[in-house]
């Protein structure tokens, strides 16, 4: 029964209320039903299990092939970064496993599908592809996850990146022809264990010009303001590894249009902050009812972690679905004075990380905060100030010395005025950008998100 049918159903029974009951009813209706079809959509896509649809897939792979191996199933295994982290493995297996799991629901393409083998292998089955392809396929995605998995630093120490292998599907076909799925199991095991790849170096360090200092403009804002009196917005930002607006930074603005959130003159009282946090927890929940799979960054001002209120900020947080917190949810620090150490920004990272997906702290990309560059398992970035003095190249010099500084660590800039500047940003590596040169900010949720190539960008 298709959704116009079951819509008409409901029209028919609604025929004896009055006219704006009958639109208040359908309106619900249409609600749930959406959001029932976008949960069912979510956990039927591309996902498989052994009892499913793998041993038709699998037995048609194999007899396409007249070796019997297809370079067109695929294993991706995280032996070897499992074993390189040791105990740190249990402690963040959840959130690893989201990781990868998520990365190959989202690169892996329509007509392919994947089976989880255990903690810390998957299985990519790819009918629609040319082996050549699939292989390529493969190792973009695992290049993807150890990307990832870098840049979250679960371990002080550089780990492998995730092993692909090619199954050799001989000996997982029975006399009669059909697929012996656990002899194929023993495939992948085998794949699993035999697999390895050296470790990543660090680049090698460059010299760039370094950029005059930036001014901070002055502030019209009392340092009481009601949160009743800001307007909540959403800036949207771009992501490099999607090629698409999928990242929403929450702010909050006065009648100046002053940001508080990064208005230092003024810092926020720890009750003004408290509130926004319940506004941005209610838009968290309006982008899970919505089915869209986007990130969702909210500020917290350093001060407000340094007393009690730091409790409260977790316990607002751990309210949150822990599964979908910990893929779509990022806590950003703001307000961060020079003269703060690394052992209290360690502190904040520690008591926040297991339950987001990132902890990002917010400098001037300009002058970055010495301390925040010590530090691993974050993200660093801000907002580009007007009135800088640099033409395109010298931004995009700046800015390639930023991200250079940044090494592994996920950065991300907001406040890029022109298209000019987007390009300049993208060039030098930002993983997340975001200004009125790309997108306006949002007062309500889009209803669908933008996908743009990297060249289409690079183009304008």
């Amino acid at each position: 029964m298709t959704s116009s049918t079951i819509v008409n159903l409901v029209s028919r029974s609604l025929r004896k209320f009055t006219r704006p009951a009958q639109k208040y009813a359908l309106r619900v209706f249409r609600r749930a039903f959406r959001k029932k079809r976008n949960a069912e959509h979510r956990t039927t896509q591309k996902r498989a299990y052994w009892d499913d649809i793998a041993s038709l897939t699998l037995s048609n792979l194999v007899h396409e092939t007249e070796t019997q191996a297809s370079g067109r199933v695929q294993v991706i295994a995280l032996t070897d970064f499992r074993a390189s982290i040791g105990d740190l493995w249990d402690k963040y297996k959840d959130r690893i496993i989201l990781i990868a799991d998520s990365t190959i629901g989202r690169m892996i393409g329509r007509g392919n599908t994947y089976i989880p083998q255990g903690d810390d292998t998957w299985i990519l089955l790819m009918p629609a592809l040319p082996e050549t392809r699939a292989q390529e396929l493969t190792d973009s995605i695992a290049a993807a996850i150890g990307d990832k998995l870098m840049g979250a630093k679960f371990a002080p120490h550089e780990a492998p990146f995730p092993a692909t292998a090619k199954l050799d599907l001989r000996t997982a076909i029975n006399p009669d022809g059909s697929i012996n799925i656990e002899a194929l199991k023993t495939q992948v095991a085998k794949a699993r264990n035999s697999q390895g790849v050296p470790i990543v170096t660090m680049p090698g360090k460059t010299t760039y010009p370094t950029p005059r200092p930036s001014q901070q403009r002055p502030s019209t804002r009392t340092t009481q303001t009601s949160s009743s009196r800001l307007t909540p917005m959403l800036m949207p930002a771009w992501s490099s590894d999607t090629e698409c607006i999928d990242s929403f930074f929450f702010r909050a603005f006065t009648d100046q249009y002053i940001n508080v959130f990064h208005d230092t003159t003024a810092p926020m009282q720890s009750t003004e902050a408290l509130d926004m946090i319940r506004t941005a927890s209610s838009i968290f929940h309006e982008i899970l009812n919505a089915g869209l799979r986007v990130k969702l960054t909210v500020p917290v001002p350093f001060s407000v972690l340094q007393g009690d209120a730091r409790s409260h900020v977790q316990r607002l947080i751990s309210k949150l679905p822990q599964r979908e917190r910990l893929l779509q949810l990022r806590l950003e620090i703001v307000q961060i004075p020079n003269s703060v150490g690394a052992e209290s920004l360690v502190s904040i990272r520690e008591t926040f990380r297991p339950f987001v997906r990132d902890i990002a702290f917010s400098t001037d990309p300009m002058s970055p905060h010495e301390q925040l560059l010590a530090l691993d398992h974050i993200m660093v970035g801000g907002e580009l100030l007007p009135d800088l003095g640099l033409d395109d190249e010298g931004l995009f010099q700046a800015l390639l010395h930023f991200r250079h500084r940044a090494g592994r660590r996920g950065t991300y800039l907001l406040g890029l005025h022109s298209r000019a500047q987007i390009g300049a940003a993208l060039r030098a590596g930002i993983h997340e950008i975001g200004g009125r040169g790309l997108a306006d900010g949002h007062r309500r949720l889009p209803e669908r998100l933008t996908i743009l190539r990297r060249d289409e960008i690079l183009s304008h």
